[in-house]
């Protein structure tokens, strides 16, 4: 079946997420797979990520009385020349979209209206939620997201160092990473794909801010400037037992 493409209802602003639409009962677990694509003059840089949102009871993604959300995934890196790595965290970059549970439930959200019974823009309330998925995989859906809809960019300056984490531009990765750097675009799909794990091989300190800020501090301060200050491991990653 052939492939669609980006709907048109994401780029006119964003909708109410988990808006009552009754596709939960028990519990279902569902991958999506966040790809981002850089030009480069030594050619394109592709990185991705699969992600699980575990969707736990419940009779809807509306009834917050009665539905939990799950996450296990990691951020998608991606090399660039000069030996940089830009990151695509777990969490929005405009800061609407909630915490990294609530922005990855929001990209899976939108893959499944995206393959509404009434065509991309349709209503799928009275889908299954695993019909649903199914339904996504056999049309290949593939959303090209919107800029509101990104997740945050980051590069470390040094990546041994946490607190010298910035914030990547994603109009203008040049700024951060040399000139001839352009972000392509950033997809997200349904997958039946393993979780992507081994990011903590890229930040060998990640397992010792789960309780702190990058920059140290145990608790945020909104009132402080620097990028280390707002992230967290989690950001990062949801696995905290490197061990295994």
């Amino acid at each position: 079946m052939a492939r669609r493409g980006v709907l048109g209802m994401l780029a006119g602003g964003a909708v109410a997420l988990l808006s009552g639409c009754g596709l939960i009962w028990g519990a279902d677990r569902l991958r999506q797979k966040i790809t981002v694509e850089v030009e480069t003059p030594d050619g394109p840089r592709t990185g991705s990520s699969v992600v699980e949102t575990e969707v736990r009871e419940g009779k809807s993604w509306g009834d917050a009385s009665g539905t939990s959300f799950h996450l296990k995934g990691e951020a998608v890196a991606i090399d660039l020349p000069g030996g940089r790595t830009l990151f695509a965290l777990l969490c929005g970059a405009d800061g609407t979209q909630g915490d990294a549970t609530g922005y990855q439930t929001r990209l899976l959200y939108e893959v499944l209206r995206a393959i509404g019974p009434s065509g991309p823009a349709g209503d799928v309330s009275h889908m299954d939620v695993m019909q649903a998925r199914a339904a996504a995989q056999d049309a290949e859906v593939k959303l090209n997201l919107p800029q509101w809809l990104y997740p945050m960019l980051v590069t470390f300056t040094d990546i041994d160092d946490p607190k010298s984490v910035q914030r990547v531009d994603p109009a203008n990765l040049a700024a951060s990473f040399g000139p001839g750097i352009r972000l392509k675009r950033i997809t997200v799909e349904v997958t039946d794909d393993d979780v992507t794990t081994g990011i903590e091989k890229r930040l060998g300190w990640l397992s010792k801010y789960w309780n702190q800020m990058l920059n140290g501090d145990k608790i945020e301060w909104m009132d402080k400037q620097e990028l280390s200050a707002h992230l967290g491991a989690g950001s990062f990653s949801t696995f905290r037992d490197y061990s295994k």
